[in-house]
């Protein structure tokens, strides 16, 4: 687990061209974002893509990432560009399609077969979590948004309100209102979400 100093360090160091300290930062977050994209897509290989869009992005605008408040601040830019490619994913289905890959680029996706395995294993030893996602989906875009972040990032809502440029009172509003809609839908499965052991 990197802190806040060792981010900030990597994220200068990144900004001046430095390749081995992205390829850290690569390490780093490459598992949070692609489980955060697989949980919104249930798509082994659109999430690869996915996250391999994010990467490409998170290195054509470190430079110019500005820190706001401390470690959630650079959390909040790379889950806020992971959540528009999920949304742009939504937008296009079957004409995303993935960026051609930098020639200078550092650093190299994790093994995709291993990945594919770990994935598929998460699957098996989590169905309710599948059903969950699958009910999500059926959510407002914007509410599917806050409970990824909120419920399976455990993000604070300040952290949320970074992510989505929304003040965190409209934030709370929304969890409030996607829970209410998530409950309805999952009543039909007679599944709870309340048992999932999460709180608003």
């Amino acid at each position: 687990m990197m802190g806040l100093d060792e981010i900030k360090d990597l994220v200068i160091r990144s900004q001046n061209k430095d390749k081995e300290a992205f390829s850290r930062l690569f390490d780093f977050y490459y598992d949070k974002i692609i489980n955060y994209v697989f949980r919104r897509t249930l798509n082994v290989e659109y999430s690869k893509d996915i996250t391999s869009n994010v990467f490409l992005k998170v290195l054509d605008n470190i430079e110019i990432f500005k820190w706001k408040n401390g470690i959630n601040s650079f959390n909040g830019w790379i889950f806020k560009i992971a959540t528009n490619e999920v949304n742009q994913y939504f937008r296009k289905q079957n004409r995303y399609r993935l960026i051609i890959d930098d020639p200078e680029m550092s650093f190299n996706l994790k093994d995709e077969s291993n990945l594919s395995l770990e994935i598929e294993k998460k699957i098996d030893n989590d169905k309710y979590l599948i059903i969950l996602s699958k009910a999500i989906k059926e959510l407002k875009p914007i509410y599917q948004d806050i409970l990824h972040l909120r419920y399976f990032e455990e993000m604070q809502y300040d952290e949320i309100s970074e992510v989505l440029k929304k003040n965190e009172s409209t934030i709370r509003v929304y969890a409030k209102r996607a829970i209410e809609e998530l409950e309805k839908i999952l009543e039909k499965d007679a599944v709870n979400f309340t048992s999932y052991g999460k709180t608003i």
